[in-house]
């Protein structure tokens, strides 16, 4: 069988005429005189042509690529006097592997043979690329010095390359003895390179072929992909978002002092004229009271030099002056008013007042023109985008945005950038930012509420999809790279 080894050279002298049954010969006939058939050279022996045949029945019995190589090593000595066979297969990419070697049961891939072989063999295909028999001597295709060229008993090789239906080498049979190999020798070992190699392509499992309909799609959908990069596509960029009120009516402090008390809760409803702000108005009442009572005593002056100024020329000059120092004292008596009247802080418009924090304010000292809060109008509102400086590529006015506010993310709104800052600063989460504001699509409703924050998508200009996809990449190796 193909799987049994055989450990002496066998040839074809040794068969004798009772195995021609096991090697799929017709029996003689024993009262007829011998066949003139080339098959038979006499009654003992077998030719070598009844080998072939025997070596080729058997190799289409081969159940699997296993028994087939064991054949290929043992087996077809008989044929072509090789004292050592060895099968090596190769892949797509030249890469040899020593699959059997004659009187081996398995083949040890570290033993110094196997990697021996292996060498040769890659350095004939290397060398040799044409898929056609060879022969050639030791140290041809090695080293002069490597240990298969030193140790090995065998010096004359024969290379017999097994092929595929494309004419590419897939596997290869090395046949190794002491003496040379002639060109008959050659062409059995041709002969049964072509029986081997029909056999191996019969029992190789089946592979797909290399342009199937599996791998046209593929490269379909890979061309496809390569050309999608050049699709034009806005930038886009994501920024956090606020919303917060169009054109609110600031409070600012009146007087330099120190708030007593807040009468409206963050968020509350306000009419026009309701009392906001208190501020602490103690100095101020006590100025007022002084005031008054300086207005009061320059009028008693006044009446006192009118009354000299009837008997006495110069009571009428004291008079003029009694007069415009009543004059001053009611400005600060006016001026003493007006500050206390400015101690209570109304609103100027209707609205919602909008401040940071009730306590933060009370008791704080101002100064005049500092911002307390704001009365705006829920109607009337906008989104503040804080821009990175990283994605402020994408930043133009008039740019359409979509927002995704927290408390409804299914539901954006849309909008067009009105204005945005040309300075960076850092913004609530101490990131360089440029700010952006963008008005609301009227046709949303409701209106959302001031003060909600989300995410704001922002569209740029249009751009290749591949910019798009690698912008961060590509801008990140330019830094890197110094380009």
């Amino acid at each position: 069988m193909a799987s049994r080894e055989h450990d002496q050279k066998a040839q074809p002298s040794d068969y004798r005429p009772n195995e021609a049954a096991q090697q799929g010969l017709p029996p003689r006939q024993p009262k007829q005189p011998p066949s003139p058939s080339p098959i038979f050279q006499d009654a003992g022996t077998i030719s070598p042509l009844g080998v072939l045949l025997g070596i080729e029945r058997q190799a289409r019995q081969c159940a699997n690529l296993i028994e087939l190589r064991h054949l290929i090593a043992n087996e077809s000595r008989k044929l072509n006097r090789a004292r050592q066979i060895v099968v090596a297969d190769i892949d797509f990419t030249r890469k040899v592997e020593i699959s059997a070697i004659s009187a081996v049961s398995s083949v040890d891939s570290s033993s110094m043979l196997v990697v021996g072989m292996r060498q040769l063999v890659e350095r004939v295909l290397l060398e040799h690329p044409q898929p056609k028999p060879i022969e050639f001597t030791l140290p041809a295709y090695c080293d002069a010095d490597s240990d298969l060229a030193n140790a090995y008993p065998f010096r004359e090789l024969a290379w017999v390359p097994l092929l595929d239906r494309r004419g590419t080498i897939f596997a290869g049979i090395l046949l190794a003895r002491e003496t040379v190999w002639t060109s008959d020798d050659l062409a059995i070992a041709h002969r049964l390179g072509e029986v081997f190699e029909h056999a191996w392509r019969e029992l190789k499992p089946p592979t797909q072929p290399r342009w199937t309909k599996i791998h046209r799609w593929k490269s379909a959908l890979a061309v496809g992909a390569v050309l999608s990069l050049a699709i034009p596509f806005p930038m886009t960029a994501l920024a956090p978002v606020e919303i917060v009120a169009l054109n609110p009516g600031i409070v600012a402090a009146p007087i330099d002092g120190v708030i007593d008390t807040i009468d409206v809760d963050v968020g509350a409803s306000v009419k026009a004229g309701d009392i906001l702000i208190r501020f602490s108005d103690t100095a101020l009442r006590n100025r007022r009271d002084i005031a008054e009572r300086e207005v009061a005593v320059a009028q008693a002056r006044v009446k006192q030099q009118t009354l000299i100024a009837f008997a006495d020329v110069r009571g009428r000059q004291e008079l003029a002056v009694a007069e415009a120092d009543l004059a001053l004292k009611r400005a600060d008596l006016a001026f003493a008013d007006d500050l206390l009247a400015r101690s209570i802080v109304r609103a100027s418009r209707d609205g919602i007042a909008i401040y940071a924090d009730r306590k933060s304010l009370i008791g704080r000292p101002v100064s005049t023109g500092e911002r307390l809060m704001e009365i705006a109008d829920p109607n009337n509102v906008e989104s503040r985008i804080d821009v990175a400086m990283n994605d402020a590529i994408a930043l133009k006015n008039g740019a359409r945005v979509k927002l995704f506010l927290d408390v409804d993310p299914l539901r954006p709104l849309s909008g067009h950038i009105t204005r945005s800052d040309y300075r960076a600063r850092p913004s609530d989460t101490d990131v360089l930012s440029i700010r952006a504001f963008a008005t609301l699509d009227p046709t949303d409703k409701p209106r959302p509420r001031i003060g909600l924050r989300g995410t704001a998508q922002i569209y740029g200009d249009m751009a290749p999809l591949g910019v798009v996809i690698f912008r961060r990449p590509l801008s990140a190796a330019r830094q890197w790279l110094g380009l």
